[in-house]
């Protein structure tokens, strides 16, 4: 598929996605500076082609998101997640993470693009994900909670005796009457809530791509180093080392005095409905606490229609980043490729507000010592070519061609950025 070829059919992503097309702005979705993965259930991963990555951005192009997913069993196909190396970070969210399932034959994708999650139905599946569809698993609409087997709490306890973390390792122990094992639905949530008569809090672990795998195993369990004894929910999705754990915020104690299972464990979890695992006891600063237990199976809120478009403007139309850049971009390079500048915050707000401010003019003037620059807004990307005539900074579209003139004051701010960084 050619670099460019996708205005048709995802122009209307402008709008919605806070990409606006206003003088020189003609901002577009960028498919090439994104890389993708597909993961399937079971665990192989794909590379998506540039082609999937436009049909992943199309799909998840939240007009026509459904209320509720059909009845029947949800087939798991596989799950893409995009990324933009060129502006990655660890703090910035990627967009979208998609879901591909289906329903009776018909084809769903789930998209998740932060604390917003819809579904929409599609025609077809991306091409890398067609060839597994036979390979597709069910996954459960409900929450199943099944206690564990004698042999599978000898076998916590001797996990939680591994060495796990960076030395000097924890000593960690088990309360192997507190496993039980959850099977996963589709979507959602789980919310772990430990309470006591002087407080309450709530612990939620969302079911996303790193968490959809067919049961987590959880029981309590210590950790104790040197400065510190901690309790906490120990968890495993198969049945292994169980180092992910949550914790409440003062999980600290003493002395730990002992634990018991609920005296009835449900089989099914019931949305919203919240149901007792476990209680335990310990002393703290020579006081005694006893804390319970509790899940509770959250189903996913499904965003539609006005409500959707909302919370997508609010969430990207403020994302923005600039690079300058010395060779044309592959979109494949890592954001510390040498041959990038990445614009601080001020210098961000100042370039658009410049490139909105310019006119349109016949000729551009000669290229800049670093000739290029790239601007990011949401899921939307625009290259522009830099020139120079004397004082006069010229940018031109580098898609149409078309040439726009910084006002004087614009020009002379940007020769005191960026000519210093090209020098």
């Amino acid at each position: 598929m050619k670099k460019y070829l996708i205005f048709s059919t995802i122009a209307m992503l402008f709008f919605l996605f806070g990409c606006e097309e206003e003088h020189a702005f003609r901002l577009h979705t960028a498919p090439e500076y994104y890389q993708g993965r597909a993961t399937l259930p079971s665990g192989q991963q794909i590379e998506m082609t540039e082609s999937d990555r436009t049909n992943v951005l199309d799909a998840c192009y939240p007009e026509d998101a459904i209320i509720q997913v059909p009845d029947g069993e949800r087939q798991l196909i596989g799950t893409v997640t995009l990324t933009q190396p060129l502006i990655t970070t660890s703090s910035t969210d990627v967009f979208p993470t998609a879901t591909f399932f289906e329903v009776d034959n018909q084809a769903f994708v789930q998209c998740q693009a932060d604390t917003i999650t819809y579904v929409k139905q599609i025609d077809t599946l991306p091409n890398s994900l067609i060839p597994y569809r036979d390979q597709a698993v069910p996954s459960p609409k409900t929450s199943k909670l099944r206690n564990a087997q004698p042999h599978e709490r000898i076998h916590f306890t001797e996990e939680m005796a591994k060495p796990v973390g960076n030395e000097p390792y924890p000593k960690r122990s088990a309360f192997e009457q507190t496993l039980v094992h959850v099977t996963m639905p589709f979507n959602g949530s789980f919310e772990f809530t430990f309470e006591s008569p002087e407080s309450r809090e709530t612990i939620t672990l969302p079911i996303d791509e790193a968490s959809r795998q067919p049961f987590l195993s959880l029981g309590l369990g210590t950790e104790v180093t040197q400065d510190a004894k901690q309790y906490g929910l120990h968890l495993s999705p198969n049945q292994t080392l169980y180092e992910d754990v949550l914790r409440p915020k003062d999980a600290s104690f003493d002395r730990m005095l002992g634990a018991r299972q609920a005296s009835a464990l449900p089989t099914t979890l019931i949305p919203n409905e919240r149901y007792p695992l476990f209680s335990f006891s310990f002393i703290r600063d020579g006081k005694p606490y006893k804390q319970v237990v509790s899940v509770t199976y959250r189903d996913e809120t499904l965003l539609h229609g006005d409500r959707l478009k909302m919370k997508m403007r609010q969430q990207f139309a403020h994302r923005r980043h600039v690079v300058t850049h010395d060779l044309a971009l592959l979109g494949t390079e890592s954001k510390d490729a040498p041959f990038l500048h990445h614009a601080n915050a001020e210098t961000v707000q100042f370039v658009f507000q410049a490139i909105d401010r310019s006119k349109a003019v016949a000729t551009a003037g000669n290229p800049a010592p670093i000739p290029y620059l790239t601007v990011f807004e949401g899921i939307c990307a625009q290259t522009f070519d830099v020139s120079y005539k004397e004082d006069d900074v010229f940018l031109t579209n580098t898609l149409t061609g078309s040439h726009f003139k910084l006002l004087r004051s614009d020009a002379e701010r940007w020769h005191d950025l960026f000519n210093k960084q090209e020098g």
